[in-house]
């Protein structure tokens, strides 16, 4: 850059006006932005817009006279402003807001807040930038939705594209008190990068390995498709080399590739790669290594999900002098807000009787434990089953801080897996954790629309399934100065153990806060979670399969098996289910409530069984292993719907995108796409309706996205469907909604009854858009199998729902006759 530019660039910089120039491939300094907040937000309540008096987030241009409601100034008034900056890590501390009087009256629920920084740059000429984030859950640029790196992470970028002149740049941060984010916009001229977000296993001598699952992480820096590319990976001090198809990535999409690298023989050192992104030359070039580990250490194994075919990876502490010939118990350790699962399995010492396993929950925030997070401790947990020597018996679950609350969840719907659980610090439920006071939804919705959230989002209250700990014995960790999980959630627990009589240990520590490494336990792990006292409680129990029980279960597709029942339908699904089993002389008795049908596991019983009485009614038993009761004659829709209990369940099996050729759609599902990389680390395919082939619908559930006038899978499965759109409203099962609406919708793919088809969709271009409000990809979501929405849940939540609901299981409305 001449002295010249850097004089004007200078000058530029040092006005009033908040615009930046752009002269060279580098940072573009941003010395100035405009601010405001902060607005109150409530927990699981997101899609609110405080801009929508303006023209809303996509359209807002600051103005001295635009004065927002909020709920924190002495007045309740907002306007922007004015903030200098000199370096792309921003801080706004508000401080003329009294955070002691919401702090007073919601304690730290109160505190949540959401603000918006907007500035504006110049480009000498049209360029893609890439941007770079922290603690910005999303951003616009020119009006167009990018996602931010809503945490810490250092490896997110984004890729924009910045217009020749002034482009409108808004930053959404969110948080508690004052807040810092991180902003940086860099033009360049690639036009794809790896980025430094490999999942890769560790490599260990011992094993004699020579296939890795290995997840890379690409992203296009395009407004066109990156069609034809290849990664190839080649060693640097060898001769290997393999190469890899890579998916097609749409404009400013990112694809993280599942792959499987397949060595010609074991390696007994670290394994160092130079990996190239190719089309037409290298794009793009990095280095990956594999790094050696002992048997006896800490280590990271891939795999590749059922959930979506990407790679994930698990880490496993082997037993202290480890024999293969022997059989050993097992540890399964569920790691906190921010830790990695190789991080925790580090803070644990080796026991000579156990493994210890660490899962992932996909992302180190990931899905607190439930939903993507259970499935992903499901998926280790049989990993570990076939791949060591473990005894079903001695199978254990812990974990801190969120994966104490994981324990509590995982261990209440899956009792029959577990010999006992060590929650420490675990939260009770998100609703207790971060009260729901505040949400606009629980303000302005109707009391009907609110029983089906509650309904659909009901398998994440873990007090609910409290009794199913009946047989599982519990040991509870505390620190009494914890303040980040306030001891009162294990006292909770605690106290309703205790009055059903049930076997509970409860450990709290009058000087400890959240987390405590000291005093190392004997073999030198952390004491939070490795202390002595916890692991010998643990190693002392086994896993039993009691003659009597009662369980309390509510969504049959999260688990419908618990010890030796298996329920198979429900009366009416999606509400309380209650079994009271035993089984005394011969006689089995059962006690059901909302029970259709179910099948007893004789073999299991470990009893000879001659009669079963059922809510009164007895049967005859002979000679049979499984003995089936009730009236279990499905239709394929009515068990497509049992093992699709809401909207989020379409989301738990490999998923396609389908979009039509429409630039709004194809926005849609690139933030899909990013979310799902970023929160999930997965891995999803965007298809044009156009390569929806036989063998996609034999093995995908279908995400339709657009409109049936553009998306010809849209205009062709729809009106198979309850639903009809048209210019004026909705029709759903006959009931007709009149406005500009949106629609989210599961129903059985009519093409394959064993899938099934999402729709986000709606009546008009801008209702399409507003249907991303209903995408559950995150824990606690309450989407039922439909619901219809206008704008109005940009101001009141839920309060904007039309209706949602649950199908029966003839694909009708609930309320349907």
């Amino acid at each position: 850059m001449t002295l010249f530019k850097k004089s004007i660039l200078f000058l530029l910089l040092i006005q009033w006006s908040f615009c930046s120039a752009v002269y060279a491939e580098e940072p573009i300094p941003i010395e100035s932005w405009k601010i405001l907040g902060p607005f109150m937000i409530a927990p699981r309540d997101g899609g609110i817009d405080p801009l929508k008096k303006y023209g809303g987030e996509r359209n807002i241009v600051p103005s001295e006279d635009q004065v927002f409601h909020s709920l924190y100034p002495a007045n309740g008034e907002l306007r922007w402003q004015k903030l200098e900056v000199d370096s792309d890590q921003i801080e706004v501390n508000y401080d003329d807001i009294n955070w002691d009087s919401p702090y007073e009256r919601l304690g730290s629920v109160g505190l949540l807040n959401l603000g918006y920084a907007y500035t504006e740059v110049e480009s000498e000429a049209e360029t893609m930038a890439l941007v770079s984030t922290r603690k910005v859950p999303a951003f616009l640029v020119n009006g167009k939705v990018f996602q931010g790196e809503p945490y810490f992470g250092n490896f997110f970028k984004t890729a924009v594209k910045l217009h020749k002149g002034k482009n409108r740049i808004l930053v959404k941060f969110a948080g508690k008190y004052k807040r810092k984010f991180r902003f940086q916009i860099t033009p360049t001229n690639k036009k794809a990068i790896f980025l430094e977000d490999f999942t890769k296993p560790d490599l260990v001598p011992e094993l004699k390995q020579t296939e890795f699952p290995i997840a890379v992480p690409v992203l296009n820096i395009q407004e066109t498709w990156l069609r034809g590319a290849r990664i190839v990976f080649e060693e640097k001090n060898g001769s290997f080399h393999q190469e890899f198809e890579l998916d097609p990535i749409p404009p400013f999409g990112i694809v993280k590739m599942p792959l499987l690298l397949k060595l010609d023989e074991p390696r007994k050192k670290d394994l160092d790669f130079r990996i190239k992104l190719m089309r037409e030359g290298v794009l793009d070039a990095a280095d990956l290594s594999l790094e050696k580990k002992k048997l006896e250490e800490p280590h990271r194994i891939t795999f590749h999900s059922k959930i979506d075919r990407s790679v994930q990876y698990f880490s496993v502490r082997y037993p202290k002098n480890y024999d293969p010939e022997k059989s050993y118990g097992v540890i399964f350790s569920l790691h906190g807000a921010g830790v990695e699962a190789s991080h925790l399995a580090s803070q644990y010492s080796s026991k000579d009787w156990a493994f210890v396993i660490t899962p992932t929950n996909r992302r180190p925030y990931g899905f607190d434990w439930q939903d993507w997070g259970r499935l992903d401790f499901l998926e280790v947990y049989n990993l570990a089953m076939k791949r060591f020597p473990i005894n079903t018996d001695r199978v254990y679950l812990s974990g801190g801080s969120m994966g104490g609350q994981g324990t509590w969840h995982i261990g209440l719907h899956h009792p029959s897996l577990f010999a006992a659980l060590a929650p420490q610090a675990g939260w009770s439920t998100l609703h207790v954790y971060q009260p729901f006071a505040m949400q606009p939804s629980r303000m302005f919705a109707s009391p009907e629309v609110l029983v089906a959230r509650e309904r659909a989002r009901n398998d994440g209250n873990n007090l609910f399934f409290l009794e199913n700990a009946e047989h599982l014995p519990v040991i509870i960790t505390q620190g009494a100065k914890d303040k980040t999980v306030p001891p009162m959630h294990a006292r909770l627990f605690r106290k309703h153990l205790e009055a059903r009589n049930f076997d509970v240990n409860y450990r709290e520590l009058p000087d400890k806060a959240h987390w405590w490494d000291e005093p190392r336990s004997a073999g030198g792990g952390s004491d939070a979670l490795d202390n002595d006292e916890i692991i010998d409680f643990l190693k002392k129990r086994r896993r039993t399969v009691p003659d009597a029980f009662k369980i309390r279960l509510y969504d049959l597709s999260l688990n419908n098996r618990f010890y030796w029942i298996r329920v198979l339908s429900q009366e009416k699904p999606m509400t309380q289910t209650r079994i009271e089993a035993s089984v005394n002389n011969g006689n089995v008795t059962l006690k059901t409530e909302n029970v259709r049908s179910l099948e007893i596991d004789l073999e299991q019983l470990q009893h000879e069984v001659n009669q079963v009485h059922w809510n009164g009614t007895m049967i005859s038993v002979s000679g049979k292993s499984k003995l089936v009761l009730g009236n279990n004659l499905e239709s394929p829709m009515a068990q497509a719907f049992r093992k699709h209990g809401a909207f989020k369940s379409v989301f738990f099996n490999p998923f396609v995108l389908v979009i039509d050729d429409d630039p709004g759609t194809l926005d849609m599902a690139r933030l899909i796409a990013g979310g799902w990389w970023r929160r999930g680390n997965g891995y999803v395919r965007i298809l044009k309706d156009t390569e929806v082939t036989k063998e996609v619908i034999k093995n995908f559930n279908l995400i339709l996205l657009g409109s049936p006038s553009r998306n010809l899978m849209l205009k062709k499965l729809l009106p198979k469907t309850p639903a009809q759109l048209s210019d004026s409203g909705i029709q759903l099962d006959g009931k007709n909604f009149e406005g500009e609406l949106s629609l989210a919708m599961i129903f059985p793919n009519p093409l394959n009854l064993k899938k099934m088809v999402a729709f986000l969709t709606g009546n008009s271009d801008k209702a399409e858009r507003l249907s991303l409000y209903a995408l559950p990809l995150y824990s606690g979501s309450g989407i039922p199998h439909y619901m219809i929405f206008g704008e109005d849940v940009k101001q009141y939540g839920w309060g904007g729902v039309r209706d949602a609901g649950f199908f029966n299981r003839f694909g009708g409305m609930e309320t349907s006759p």
